[in-house]
């Protein structure tokens, strides 16, 4: 494998560990909204996700892991 490969591969490695803290923190931030009594739809708008599945998140049958 090249230094060229391996410098790739690493930033691929890298990339994943910051996406899954950033979706974790958002998903974490959406939780808190709800909990501060912020509506699914209003979340909806500002997350770009839909009301469903905002509420799959409130009640904890969203992605595994967040």
């Amino acid at each position: 494998m090249s230094d060229q490969q391996s410098e790739a591969r690493e930033a691929v490695r890298d990339a994943k560990v910051a996406y899954d803290q950033a979706r974790s923190a958002f998903f974490g931030a959406i939780k808190k909204a709800l909990a501060a009594g912020v509506g699914p739809s209003d979340l909806s708008r500002d997350s770009g996700f839909t009301r469903e599945y905002v509420a799959k998140i409130r009640d904890g049958k969203g992605p595994k892991g967040t």
